[in-house]
């Protein structure tokens, strides 16, 4: 968190990030990315990467071109903090993988989810920390508020923007967010 080079102690700090050409992993990579780093700059620099990689469509409304977001920031901030914070990090070496197709992007955070909570659970706010100290840490920096919104908030900004919920998946060791973006 503090480190100047976190990653040199623990390798799986970061995020990987890849663009792919097709709807799988197996199509070729447009782009990739490793982003090492402090929590808030790994968080950032995907952010960043994320919305710079998806188009922002325009409309012509009277005399002015209205820009329409395909995917808000909340939701970006969203799913990177949740990822980062409620990750599995005895889990070594896999880092957080954040995958963007032409039609969705999948972040994939290593580890299954916490205690009792089912996904079910996460689409009405039950929210329970495996890394207490790291969620103090970005509370303290105003990334997050602990009061178990970001799912349900999530789910509703996705309902809005392109008429349905996203993916929520425990598959193998990993918890995946697909956000639909087509």
């Amino acid at each position: 968190m503090f480190g100047k080079k976190p990653g040199r102690y623990l390798p799986q700090s970061g995020i990987s990030y890849a663009r792919f050409a097709g709807l799988d992993v197996t199509t070729d990579i447009l782009d990739k990315k490793e982003i090492d780093g402090t929590l808030p700059d790994v968080v950032d620099r995907c952010a960043t990467i994320m919305r710079d990689s998806i188009p922002v469509p325009a409309l012509i409304q009277d005399l002015r071109r209205e820009e329409k977001d395909i995917l808000p920031v909340v939701v970006i901030r969203e799913a990177l903090v949740n990822a980062v914070v409620h990750r599995d990090y005895s889990i070594g070496r896999s880092k957080i993988r954040v995958f963007r197709f032409p039609d969705r992007i999948e972040v994939r955070s290593p580890g299954r989810l916490p205690n009792t909570v089912s996904i079910e659970k996460m689409k009405v706010g039950v929210s329970f920390s495996r890394n207490p100290f790291l969620l103090q840490h970005l509370q303290n920096l105003r990334y997050m508020d602990r009061l178990g919104r970001g799912i349900p908030t999530i789910i509703r900004q996705m309902i809005n923007l392109v008429g349905k919920e996203p993916g929520l998946e425990e598959k193998g060791e990993e918890f995946i967010l697909t956000l639909y973006i087509d």
